[in-house]
């Protein structure tokens, strides 16, 4: 295997681990980094077992076939998430953690680095033929717009109730 085959397959791990590393010094957001990349993980494996849609390098045909008329085999062990790619959990696993990085940082050559490693880990899946094209951008699409849902809620709870401060000698 050679090195894009690797950055590409572990870009998501990473981006996780650097983001951690990031966001450490920030409890909140690194919080609500945390929860958010879990659910994003469970959205994509949901889905995955809702729209059922084969990698393009398994035969449509033969899925549907086996899925179809070996339904106890092919289910045996719950739904069988390595064969379908629909969305790319890579994809949005990265765009989760690109988006949600940018939004908490706003530091541009951090985000080049992370679109960098985002964009590495689409085109080996693309090229290892794990995930069409299709599949890897309605994963960008899911990971980004969950990110920025999820920053939002961060942000808003960081700014917390504004309230008037009681007077120092007041009665109570």
């Amino acid at each position: 295997m050679n090195i894009l085959y690797e950055l590409g397959a572990y870009g998501p791990i990473a981006l996780i681990f650097l983001s951690w590393y990031i966001l450490w010094d920030n409890s909140n957001l690194f919080f609500y980094y945390t929860i958010g990349i879990f659910f994003n993980a469970v959205i994509n494996l949901i889905l995955k077992g809702i729209i059922q849609q084969p990698r393009p390098v398994f035969d449509s045909k033969t899925i549907m076939l086996a899925s179809v008329h070996t339904k106890e085999q092919f289910y045996s062990t719950g739904i069988p998430f390595d064969i379908f790619g629909m969305p790319s959990g890579h994809a949005q696993a990265s765009f989760f953690s690109t988006v949600f990085i940018y939004l908490s940082t706003r530091h541009d050559n951090t985000a080049y680095l992370y679109l960098a490693s985002t964009l590495l880990t689409c085109y080996q899946r693309y090229s290892s033929n794990y995930h069409t094209i299709f599949q890897l951008v309605i994963g960008a699409i899911l990971g980004s717009g969950f990110a920025y849902f999820v920053y939002q809620v961060a942000r808003d709870k960081i700014k917390g109730r504004i309230r008037e401060k009681p007077d120092d000698n007041a009665p109570i």
